[in-house]
């Protein structure tokens, strides 16, 4: 379907407004929702500080109540009947005891008068307690002469003894513990210790323990469900005191070092928003080197709801705004394009061929652009004709080269065709001379340790003679062990020539057997060089070639004996296991470097003395096993030495 000019404008100029206004409207969007978002972050400050008053409120509140307990006649009185031989205080004519129940008394009614304390003591100079209340979920209970305990070890303790008459102490909020042990419910506490000094020296210290989740009572308001904003409160270093996630809290004290205020939010900032964040923190000074964190954190609430009702109410309005733009848009571009219109016409007549003479171009009149276009496409038809006269002459000259390149075209093909086949029979040539030298590299590696094994005996028959030790059974043995030899020798020759060959045929077979069978080869070998070699795990059938999988694992033997060999290893050993289906061939050598381990498995690539290795050993197994066997081997390196592991489960 054919769209005129004027059209195809409306279109753009339709889809050009709706993008201007919907950029507009989404920029003001963002402005909106950026400036809604400082507002938020600001009132979140302003309540942040205003939380920080009060929990510092509830901290003074325990020191006033302290301070007044302290300072009652009563605890001067029972200091008195304390001191004194009889313990009786003449002034009130009171007994200890008397003074005793009395302060017991006070201590009940202000842990039933406050919900957050749960544990008043009056501990003696010495640390030991003389007076003892604590609240539990049983209610408020006196702690017995036989039970009071020696506080004189207790940080708390000590840190309040220093203080002079009139100070407060007011401990780090950690969590409470009785006897040693931490207290469940957990219960983040802090102490409050006022020396009292009578007569100018220390006489007692009184102790108020509070729960920190009760006594701060701002938090009570951030508690309730749903809501959008949350309070956290840190110790110095960061791990939490109150955090909504309760399993987070003093994170130190079960071994998540992560459960830190720092870890879950920035704190280079003291207040920034994200795209679903407000967070705002302060340090709060309870004395005057003691702080903890206080920070709140409000999801984004500029509402789902609000965010459709924009979207749909900007469609409608871009949508309305960009059609009106594209009709007036269309109605004056059609006035426009109209002399456009009549030299479009006149030129696709001249495309297809029915203006035989130049066309009168400027009856079109106009005096701007289009008139412009008009004797410019004037100038065009004059120039076209020419160069279709050149065209045509060229033409002609070609044709007649081409005939003559035609003529010759078969004799240079033939000979390029020939010079191709030569080619291909020199490179496949080169193929079948690399992949014999492989298969000779790779015989010649497996032969050297039997050839080195035949050489030992032979030398060791010898030293035998001389030694008498030569028996018929002893040579019946020999013979025997040299034909087993012999024999390999030949097998080997025989399996690495079914290598290349694609008649070879699977069958099922047991690998602790074929294991066994390698190793009754090498075993005098072995133990002549003092190397010990265990098989651990039951066996297990594979369907693959036996020959082939028992040239590998001899392959890793040797390599491994020769490692033990080179390193001079005490000890050496070699252990095979087998498990879920996997052989693994480890050592006590050292095993390989680092930088050249992933190598191992390249043809010609060896790690030992020129001369003394082919760099085949491993590519051939690697290629036996993954290419034939449909395993996998991989090597890596343990704490003593080199492994080796043939899964089958691959």
């Amino acid at each position: 379907m054919r769209i005129s000019l004027s059209t195809k404008v409306a279109i753009g100029t339709f889809i050009t407004a709706s993008i201007a206004v919907a950029m507009v409207s989404f920029l003001s969007f963002h402005l909106m929702t950026k400036y809604f978002k400082q507002n938020s972050l600001a009132s979140l400050c302003f309540e942040l500080k205003e939380d920080s008053k009060s929990i510092k409120s509830s901290i003074n509140k325990i020191v006033y109540d302290g301070y007044i307990l302290s300072k009652t006649d009563t605890l001067r009185a029972f200091y008195r009947a304390y001191e004194n031989k009889y313990n009786y205080d003449a002034k009130t004519n009171n007994t200890l005891q008397t003074l005793t129940n009395s302060l017991q008394d006070n201590f009940t009614s202000l842990l039933s008068y406050n919900k957050a304390y749960f544990n008043i003591r009056l501990l003696r100079n010495d640390g030991q307690e003389l007076i003892a209340a604590y609240k539990d979920a049983g209610g408020i209970h006196l702690r017995k002469p036989n039970e009071l305990q020696d506080k004189s070890k207790k940080k708390y303790f000590l840190e309040a003894k220093e203080k002079k008459d009139g100070d407060v102490y007011i401990s780090d909020i950690n969590l409470n513990r009785e006897y040693g042990q931490i207290s469940y419910p957990l219960t983040p506490t802090v102490r409050v210790a006022l020396p009292i000094y009578i007569k100018g020296k220390l006489f007692a210290i009184l102790i108020i323990n509070a729960n920190v989740d009760k006594l701060f009572t701002v938090l009570e308001q951030y508690q309730i469900k749903n809501t959008h904003k949350h309070i956290y409160i840190a110790d110095k270093k960061g791990y939490y005191i109150y955090n909504p996630q309760r399993t987070k809290i003093f994170g130190y004290e079960f071994g998540y070092a992560n459960y830190t205020l720092m870890h879950d939010f920035d704190l280079s900032k003291t207040s920034y928003y994200t795209d679903d964040l407000l967070f705002t923190y302060t340090k709060l000074f309870y004395t005057s080197t003691k702080f903890i964190y206080v920070a709140l954190s409000s999801q984004n609430t500029f509402s789902q709801a609000q965010y459709n009702d924009f979207i749909h109410s900007s469609i409608f309005y871009v949508l309305l705004i960009s059609l009106f733009v594209a009709l007036i848009s269309l109605y004056i571009v059609h006035h426009l394009i109209s002399p456009i219109t009549q030299i479009t016409k006149t030129a696709k007549e001249i495309a297809q061929g029915e203006h035989k003479e130049l066309i009168k171009f400027d009856t079109l009149g106009a005096t701007d652009e289009i008139g412009e276009l008009a004797r410019s496409l004037k100038t065009m038809m004059h120039k076209l004709n020419e160069s279709k006269k050149q065209i045509e002459e060229k033409v002609e000259e070609r044709t007649q080269e081409l005939n003559k390149l035609n003529e010759n075209l078969e004799s240079i093909i033939k000979k390029k065709t020939n010079e191709n086949i030569k080619q291909l029979e020199a490179l496949q040539q080169q193929s079948k001379l690399a992949s014999m030298g492989e298969m000779i590299g790779a015989i010649a590696h497996q032969w050297r340790q039997p050839l080195n094994e035949i050489g030992i005996a032979i030398q060791n028959l010898k030293y035998d003679y001389e030694d008498g030790l030569i028996t018929e059974e002893y040579l019946n043995d020999f013979i025997a062990s040299t034909k087993k030899v012999i024999k390999f020798m030949s097998d080997t020759i025989d399996d690495f020539r079914n290598f290349y060959r694609v008649d070879k045929t699977k069958e099922i077979f047991n690998v602790k057997d074929a294991i066994e069978k390698t190793l009754s080869i090498q075993k005098a070998q072995l133990v002549n060089n003092h190397i010990s070699v265990e098989v651990i795990g039951d066996g297990f059938e594979v369907n693959g070639y036996k020959n082939e999988f028992q040239q590998v694992i001899l392959n890793l033997i040797n390599n491994a004996k020769d490692i033990l060999l080179e390193k001079n290893v005490n000890d050496a050993k070699i252990t095979i296991i087998l498990k879920d289906n996997t052989v693994i061939v480890r050592d006590n050598g050292g095993g390989i470097p680092k930088e050249v381990i992933k190598r191992v498995f390249e043809p010609y690539f060896t790690t030992k003395e020129q001369g003394k290795g082919t760099g085949m050993g491993l590519y051939m197994s690697k290629m036996i096993i993954e290419e034939n066997i449909k395993a996998k081997l991989d090597v890596s390196n343990t704490k003593e030495g080199a492994e080796f592991r043939i899964d089958f489960n691959d």
